[in-house]
């Protein structure tokens, strides 16, 4: 009987993936939609979108970042945690609070207004 193999990707490939379509997806959007439409027929999706900001730097977030460096903590005190984890953690929890000032810094070099 032949076995054929089927390749299945991790999550990390899946991933991977996932974050280039959105930065293809973000990157190839026409700066003109981010103008003002007449009447604010983009406002439900700002809406929407200021919505999730919210949840994404609000409450949830912060209980949800210290939860995450104090258990680095407890892991890097007793060893079991590389470093570089570690500093992984506290990079990332910089990039998801500084994201609206990385945002602005780099939006504002753009020419856009």
């Amino acid at each position: 009987m032949n076995k054929t193999h089927i390749y299945v990707p991790s999550l990390t490939t899946l991933g991977l993936v996932a974050a280039v379509a959105l930065i293809g997806t973000v990157a190839s959007i026409d700066p003109a939609f981010a103008q003002p439409a007449a009447g604010g027929a983009f406002q439900p999706i700002e809406t929407a979108f200021g919505q999730i900001l919210s949840f994404l730097t609000g409450t949830f977030a912060t209980t949800a970042a210290t939860i995450a460096v104090a258990v680095a903590g407890y892991l890097a005190l007793t060893s079991r945690i590389p470093w570089m984890m570690c500093f992984s953690i506290v990079v990332a929890i910089a990039f998801i609070f500084g994201s609206a000032q990385i945002v602005s810094t780099l939006s504002g070099g753009l020419g856009g207004g």
